[in-house]
């Protein structure tokens, strides 16, 4: 009985010790792992300075055509709502119709001087004939005065000097008003065809020609006018849709405007606040899948430095460049391109604005370690 006791007493103290050690353990690896995630530094790269630029898509070029009703009606339309044309293609045709009855008019006097010109030259025609005949007479009579006779046939031959002289006037007004009847009106630029279909209304346009190239019209604030300069790189949210594209300013404005997007911008500014705005036209590199009058917000890096990073924080691996990166509030191996500048790399791939990355990594890290 005693040494069933002592047995039981033995078991007991062996479960003890395991229990302990276990705990023992348990505690040491959580304090082993408190300590490591504490050694982890941590970098988060820097968004740098922007401007935010909000604005319009809109076409580089834009022309209005209006009737003048000087040059008559519309006698022919040689494009169609739609179309895409180069600059020199035929719009439309005017026919002046009053030119056109004068053009009638003077046919009609034309046609009938011809005629009359042609009476003259049958009727001179038979004079010859006649004085040929007069002459063969004379020949054979010789006592008659040829001299005489000769100065009175002369005198009375039969010219169409006067008749050939208004024909020639005539033929002159015709290509003068012929010049006048129909006026081509022609694009003054390349771009696609807005057909309005209001011939009789003078005062609003009857076709636009819009550029099918289009560009970003938007404003600055008065704060942010003196940050940008031509050839800055900008990217763009199309807001309607989503997409992103690029292009650079290529101009900015040094006269303050007001327009629907400033006053926009405006209302972001503290209540009550006098501000100026300033116009902002940026180029873009893209011109896909584009829609004008939608509206975009453009993002301007003012520091073009790109992506820098200590470079302490990179590894490597054979011909591979790797940093940590927190992903999760776990490190996770990132491969990156970069370049070096002092004691700063430039990321050129493999990171974003805004990653964070371990500081100071050594050999021994690993992914899959947790970092608070």
């Amino acid at each position: 009985m005693k040494k069933l006791k002592k047995n039981h007493i033995i078991l007991i103290a062996i479960a003890a010790i395991i229990l302990a050690t276990s705990i023992g353990f348990y505690l040491l690896k959580k304090n082993m792992h408190t300590n490591e995630k504490a050694k982890i530094n941590t970098y988060t790269i820097s968004s740098g300075e922007k401007v935010f630029v909000n604005g319009i898509i809109g076409p580089e070029g834009t022309e209005d055509i209006y009737l003048d009703a000087t040059k008559g009606k519309i006698d022919k339309v040689s494009v169609k709502d739609g179309q895409v044309i180069k600059k020199g293609d035929n719009l439309f045709t005017y026919k002046n119709e009053q030119v056109t009855e004068q053009i009638n008019q003077i046919n009609s006097q034309l046609k009938a001087s011809k005629s009359q010109r042609e009476e003259l030259l049958a009727q001179k025609k038979a004079q010859e004939e006649a004085i040929k005949n007069q002459a063969l007479l004379a020949s054979q009579n010789p006592t008659e005065d040829k001299a005489t006779n000769t100065s009175n046939i002369n005198s009375s031959l039969i010219s169409t000097a006067s008749i050939d002289s208004q024909i020639s006037a005539y033929e002159e007004q015709l290509t003068s008003l012929k010049n006048k009847e129909y006026s081509s009106i022609n694009a003054p630029i390349d771009g696609r065809v807005i057909l309005h279909g209001e011939s009789n209304n003078m005062t609003s346009p009857y076709i636009t020609i819009e550029s099918v190239n289009f560009y970003i019209k938007g404003t600055v604030n008065e704060k942010d006018q003196p940050k940008l300069k031509e050839n800055q790189l900008a990217e763009i949210i199309i807001l309607p849709t989503n997409q992103k594209i690029t292009g650079k300013v290529t101009t900015v404005g040094n006269r303050p405007v007001t327009n629907n997007i400033a006053i926009a911008n405006a209302a972001t500014a503290t209540a009550g606040a006098n501000i100026s705005n300033y116009d902002v036209i940026i180029t873009l590199d893209s011109q896909e899948n584009l829609t004008n009058g939608f509206h975009v917000q453009a993002t301007i890096k003012l520091d073009d430095k790109g992506i820098e990073i200590p470079k302490a924080s990179i590894l490597k691996e054979g011909e591979e460049s790797y940093v940590f990166k927190v992903v999760d509030k776990k490190l996770v191996k990132q491969v990156i391109a970069y370049s070096e500048d002092g004691e700063k790399a430039i990321v050129t791939s493999g990171l974003s604005e805004g990653d964070e990355i371990a500081e100071n990594p050594n050999d021994e890290m690993k992914e899959g370690i947790s970092v608070e």
